[in-house]
């Protein structure tokens, strides 16, 4: 067993580099400049898979580059969104494994007060393989393909940047909240949408809370089938959108039960 505490980074990119098999890593932010260093040392032939929280708010605020995930599809890598992460989990050949605090960023590896644990214990490596799979096999995560990185950097860039003012630091106590809600984004969002994702997107537009279950969507399977009357199956077409709308990260999953949150407003 090794401690691992900032600067960690060396110690990860020897990891990746001594890896001859898989590389499995969660981790809610990612940066290009990691992932590009990541591929340059990654031996080929050695797989890597990587479970993120892929939503625009994440974008939009910097903290998740989406050229950085374009760099890993490009590598023939494996992405995966599971929008309630907040794991950090390193494995490397179902051999070695790291929990720890930190994102696979200039901050979680180098600047960023992290803390966690490298070990090689064969059951313990296992059982967090286990759970990883487990994650990448849930009914609530989603692949992220080019198309969806695709389609968030067009409408990120019709969403104009907010100022930031520097301000200093009075907070003593962080509580956890969900991704923050983007504000005023309709239109940008809608001119870049079609068909099918730019009606469901609309009807979702349309319902009045912010949370909302798939009963309030089917409150417009009539207008739907009308818009679209060679379709016999509005429902599955409905559900479908909204799968899309949620690994685009354009709205959360927050319940078995069907029940979502919408990601603007």
């Amino acid at each position: 067993m090794e401690v691992i505490k900032n600067p960690w980074k060396e110690r990860l990119m020897t990891l990746i580099k001594e890896s001859e098999k898989s590389i499995q890593i969660t981790s809610p932010f990612v940066k290009e400049n990691i992932c590009r260093e990541i591929f340059e040392l990654k031996n080929k032939g050695v797989s890597f898979e990587l479970i993120t929280s892929f939503n625009l708010s994440n974008a939009y605020n910097g903290a998740l580059d989406l050229s950085g995930l374009d760099l890993i599809i490009q590598n023939k890598g494996i992405i995966k969104n599971y929008p309630k992460l907040h794991s950090k989990i390193y494995i490397f050949d179902s051999k070695r494994a790291i929990i720890t605090s930190g994102n696979l960023t200039n901050g979680g590896l180098l600047t960023n007060y992290e803390y966690g644990i490298l070990f090689d214990e064969v059951s313990v490596v296992k059982e967090v393989e286990k759970d990883f799979e487990n994650i990448a096999k849930n009914e609530i995560t989603g692949s992220v393909t080019n198309e969806h990185i695709r389609q968030a950097s067009i409408i990120l860039s019709k969403i104009p940047k907010i100022e930031k003012i520097t301000m200093p630091t009075i907070e003593i106590e962080h509580k956890e909240t969900s991704p923050f809600v983007l504000e005023d984004v309709n239109e940008s969002i809608s001119s870049t949408l079609r068909g099918w994702k730019l009606s469901v997107f609309k009807c979702v537009d349309a319902i009045q809370k912010q949370e909302f279950v798939l009963q309030d969507i089917y409150l417009f399977e009539k207008e739907l089938q009308k818009i679209y009357p060679e379709n016999n199956n509005v429902r599955a077409k409905i559900r479908q959108q909204i799968q899309f709308l949620r690994d685009l990260g354009l709205i959360e999953f927050l319940s078995n039960d069907g029940k979502y949150r919408k990601l603007w407003k």
